[in-house]
């Protein structure tokens, strides 16, 4: 998808550690800096790294529904076209 905006607003659903993690990041990013910075900063770092990576070699992480049944209890996707 290819959008003109430079930001793009989501609302997520993330898990609590993985939420802890990027308040970490974040925060160290922030020394590093000599800036607040914003989690959003912290993901898009984890994210360039993550996304660096083959979609084999990401896929390859992921575990069943029956090992993670928490997304299948979100409900339906709905994604814009």
């Amino acid at each position: 998808m290819n959008h003109p905006r430079k930001l793009v607003r989501l609302n997520l659903h993330l898990r609590p550690d993985h939420l802890d993690r990027l308040t970490t990041l974040a925060c160290a990013l922030g020394r590093k800096k000599c800036r607040e910075t914003r989690l959003a900063e912290a993901m898009e770092l984890a994210l360039t790294a993550g996304l660096s990576w083959e979609d084999d070699d990401l896929l390859s992480l992921t575990r069943s529904d029956r090992e993670e049944p928490r997304w299948l209890a979100l409900g339906p996707i709905v994604r814009p076209r």
